[in-house]
């Protein structure tokens, strides 16, 4: 015989429960407990996002004052500014939007030949993510002008907001890749 007829709502999921006492409504609440923590494990397991933008293992990390890094011949410099720090002409050039809440990644690879630094071609990927963990949505892109080489990315950014930036460059014609992590706080107002 059944005593009462309960409707659960869990996350827009109705869930009918029908219990003839409180024994039965006991293990059903248990029941939909052990469920839930079970999607959520399944869920949070999935999310591979956030095991990459933590990942940091292997990487050589800038110091507070430092943008560039040597690797053998190959030197790896890193620079990230406020949008609106852009001149006009290279901003419209560029199809850059200047604005003091834009943050820009600048990466250049040089090697040292002939005692020169010279810039070459490359592959730059980059996952950005603030101190919360949150990633920024970043895509890298190649600028060619007469005498450099210049990968270059844009995202939002808050007043007083650290972007750490972690960056891996692999030079044309290598097969080893260098992975950076490169923090900087922005100031927007």
């Amino acid at each position: 015989m059944i005593i009462n007829k309960t409707d659960y709502s869990l996350y827009g999921c109705s869930v009918i429960v029908l219990y003839m006492g409180i024994t039965d409504m006991i293990q059903t609440c248990k029941q939909l407990i052990i469920t839930f923590l079970l999607i959520i494990v399944g869920l949070y397991g999935c999310d591979t996002s956030q095991q990459t933008a933590t990942d940091t293992t292997s990487r050589v990390e800038f110091g507070p004052n430092e943008n560039e890094k040597q690797f053998g011949d190959f030197i790896i410099h890193v620079n990230a500014l406020t949008t609106d720090q852009l001149p006009a002409d290279v901003a419209r050039t560029y199809k850059i939007t200047r604005s003091k809440s834009r943050a820009m990644l600048n990466v250049v690879i040089t090697k040292k030949t002939d005692g020169e630094q010279k810039p070459v071609t490359g592959t730059v990927k980059t996952v950005t993510r603030n101190l919360a963990n949150q990633i920024k949505n970043m895509s890298m892109r190649e600028l060619v002008e007469q005498d450099a080489i210049y990968y270059i990315g844009d995202t939002p950014v808050d007043n007083d907001e650290t972007l750490i930036f972690d960056i891996d460059v692999t030079p044309i014609g290598e097969t080893g890749q260098f992975a950076l992590t490169y923090r900087k706080n922005f100031f927007t107002e």
